[in-house]
């Protein structure tokens, strides 16, 4: 896919209820991340948890969540920040400049949505290095910090997010 493809971020809609649905991802991705069907189903129990939409020529191409509850101080000690969670690419949409377009969209998206907000972070497996080159190329930085999740140890990044 080349950069005039359309790839857009919104908040999560019904209306994309069916791909949601149909939305998979290979196992040894499944290990580092939840489907989105999942991670919704937090959403709706936990209010500070923001589904949102990768959309590519408005088709469902990746998701991920925004975060803003406890769990960013794991992370972060910075007030204004935001958690990602969950984020995944579908398989028809990897390699193809999808996750990269999005990720450089988070700043825009999230200028946009969270004013206050100065910085995303997340974790990411210190064995998923697909995920790492994409974080890095995309305009995180690993902070030097680790948490353990349940496929143990990971390497926390942000992204500093720059005010227009």
């Amino acid at each position: 896919m080349d950069n005039t493809v359309n790839v857009a971020l919104t908040f999560y809609s019904e209306a994309y209820e069916s791909s949601i649905h149909s939305y998979t991802l290979p196992e040894e991705q499944l290990i580092y991340t939840a489907l989105p069907t999942e991670a919704i189903a937090k959403c709706k129990q936990e209010r500070d948890r923001m589904p949102v939409l990768i959309l590519a020529v408005n088709k469902l191409a990746g998701f991920f969540v925004l975060d803003a509850g406890e769990a960013v101080k794991e992370y972060t000690e910075s007030s204004g920040a935001l958690l990602i969670r969950s984020y995944s690419i579908h398989p028809d949409y990897q390699g193809k400049g999808v996750g990269k377009k999005s990720l450089k969209l988070l700043p825009f998206f999230i200028n946009r949505h969270f004013p206050t907000i100065n910085k995303v972070v997340l974790g990411v497996n210190y064995k998923n290095t697909a995920a790492q080159h994409l974080y890095k190329r995309s305009g995180f930085v690993d902070t030097n910090r680790h948490i353990f999740g349940s496929q143990g140890k990971q390497f926390v990044y942000q992204m500093d997010i720059k005010k227009a």
